[in-house]
């Protein structure tokens, strides 16, 4: 070989390996050092995926076993990466590999430690965390893509991560991130779009992590809206009130789905009303939306809160909405008293044809809101009306995209 490097270093390794101190003559390391003291680095390389394929899968003594090790050992010393790449890419998968080997491995060159740290079952979750919080990118994103990862690694790629870091470990499926976990990976870096898309897929995303996404995209878009100049502000304050009224009950919705793997759809309820309340977005209109999509509960929850009530009562006074009860509860919650004939009116069609909570208003129940309103003084009717004909606008061109796809 022209480089006598790679030749001194397996020279120093065959005498090593062949010390009467360690097994007596060996012929495995003597065979190798023999073939690999001339080789190339690819050869090499080659050679020790061959040597890795036989301690694997051969029927190898127990000192024929520890004499492999003990190759594969001095062979973490080679001066090229291709060969310890081979050792990497032979034993990562594999739960018989030696411990120390893989070990060391992980604290080889980036794309060397990605191969083991993606892959090798031998690390702890704590081993992993420490890792973590210390290694580079390359090897972050690699333990981010394990199957599974554990809350206390993906607490400490979220701290030390770079964004793509971060990005990745909220696009696996099987990290298990808490809702405090995400809500920091927002912290850090929520405007990056790629993590937001990624968070809002997750089924396990909870309720105050969907509210905290809404209020990053809403920002986003806002000002990108006031950049462009291409509404009046009116408008476009309009658009995006409504905007979030929609993406608001649609988590209401998923909060309260029994099937979702959030469910607690009571407390679920009173965290997002809560939440709404202190960022100033719990309105009557927004209440009304969710109830005339079929989402009795954020009305109870609502009451609730502003009533300073037990949402169980709560929830049976909405069983008896024309109730003295109900009317006491809703003055006492501060809800405009002009829309108490609309909610009571919009409750009891749904006693009578219940629907299960969704994203968008139900025709059935906008057209007894629209009948109810017929009761109200003309200022606030026709406000009220011109909402809800916005609401029925809505839900027809929703209607008429379902049934394009049909008709195709």
């Amino acid at each position: 070989m022209a480089d006598s490097g790679p030749a001194d270093f397996l020279r120093a390794a065959a005498l090593f390996l062949n010390d009467d101190w360690i097994l007596g003559p060996l012929s495995i390391s003597a065979d190798f050092f023999a073939f690999a003291r001339e080789a190339s680095a690819s050869a090499r390389a080659a050679g020790v995926s061959s040597l890795i394929c036989d301690y694997l899968h051969m029927d190898l003594s127990d000192d024929e076993a520890l004499e492999v090790e003990s190759i594969l050992a001095v062979l973490l010393d080679d001066p090229s990466p291709l060969v310890r790449r081979a050792m990497a890419e032979g034993l990562a998968h594999e739960a018989d590999a030696p411990r120390h080997i893989i070990l060391a491995l992980a604290s080889d060159q980036p794309e060397i430690a990605a191969l083991v740290l993606q892959y090798a079952p031998h690390f702890s979750d704590a081993e992993l965390a420490e890792m973590a919080l210390i290694t580079s990118v390359g090897p972050q994103l690699a333990m981010a893509r394990r199957v599974p990862v554990a809350t206390s690694i993906c607490a400490a790629l979220t701290e030390a991560g770079a964004p793509c870091v971060l990005i990745e470990l909220a696009r696996n499926e099987k990290a298990q991130l808490s809702q405090a976990i995400m809500l920091r990976m927002l912290e850090r870096v929520g405007e990056e779009g790629r993590l937001r898309d990624a968070l809002m897929m997750r089924a396990d995303a909870g309720p105050d992590l969907r509210l905290r996404l809404l209020e990053h995209v809403s920002g986003a878009l806002s000002a990108f809206l006031k950049q462009t100049g291409w509404l009046s502000p009116e408008r476009t304050e309009r658009m995006l009130r409504e905007a979030r009224e929609r993406a608001i009950v649609e988590i209401s919705a998923q909060a309260d789905d029994v099937n979702s793997p959030i469910h607690g759809a009571a407390g679920a309820a009173l965290s997002l009303v809560r939440h709404l309340r202190g960022q100033g977005q719990l309105t009557a209109a927004l209440i009304l939306r969710a109830l005339l999509c079929g989402d009795r509960l954020m009305l109870a929850a609502a009451l609730a809160e502003l009533g300073e009530r037990p949402l169980e009562r709560v929830l049976a006074y909405l069983d008896h909405p024309a109730g003295h009860a109900f009317a006491a509860l809703y003055e006492k919650a501060g809800l405009p008293e002009a829309m108490l004939p609309v909610f009571i009116a919009v409750l009891g069609a749904m006693e009578r044809f219940p629907r299960a909570a969704g994203a968008h208003p139900d025709r059935t129940l906008l057209k007894t809101a629209l009948r109810a309103c017929a009761s109200l003084p003309e200022a606030q009717r026709l406000s009220v009306e011109a909402y809800l004909g916005r609401l029925e606008a809505e839900s027809m061109r929703l209607q008429m995209r379902q049934l394009v796809p049909s008709r195709a």
